[in-house]
């Protein structure tokens, strides 16, 4: 069972790295499609980054079809790749895109107008959306136009978790 609190990476000095770092041992397992454990255990990488490592900015990570990441941060409530360039020239971004994952640091799991925006440019390049808030993540698979909310408890278990069809509540 996975523990969404429980991630623990030291020092501040490469945020990308420790990220990576988490990617590397959880890219094999990791499904997006309503995200499992390793999913889960990575998201939780990225949130810590945004909250701990970075203040409170946002970080936005794009995983593409094959399973290169490319990681970027802004400021707490708004995210893109500029003065992250370099993320883009070390490797190409191969489409469909995986899982486009983005923090609000100082909110809820909710998909904004400028997060929706995003998503209705890029849905026929790419699956999946997530956004993740305070002890809760917010998934939506562009395709079936599904989406899960899961909330996590103090203790780190989940705690409930709410489905969607579209923007409406199942």
């Amino acid at each position: 069972m996975y523990y969404w609190i429980v991630v623990i990476l030291s020092g501040t000095e490469d945020w990308k790295i420790k990220i990576r770092e988490y990617w590397d041992m959880f890219r094999e397992e990791a499904e997006w499609n309503f995200p499992n454990d390793a999913a889960q255990a990575f998201l939780s990488s990225i949130w810590k980054a945004s909250i701990k490592d970075l203040d409170g900015m946002e970080v936005q990570v794009v995983v593409d079809s094959n399973d290169n990441i490319f990681i970027s941060s802004g400021t707490p409530s708004f995210v893109s790749f500029m003065q992250h360039e370099d993320e883009l020239t070390k490797q190409t971004m191969k489409i469909p895109i995986k899982a486009w994952i983005h923090t609000h640091p100082f909110g809820s799991a909710y998909f904004s107008s400028v997060d929706w925006s995003t998503i209705n440019t890029w849905e026929t390049i790419m699956d999946n959306a997530i956004v993740l808030g305070r002890m809760e993540y917010y998934s939506y698979h562009i395709p079936s136009d599904k989406g899960r909310k899961v909330f996590f408890g103090d203790d780190g278990e989940i705690k409930d978790i709410v489905y969607y069809m579209g923007d409406e509540e199942e």
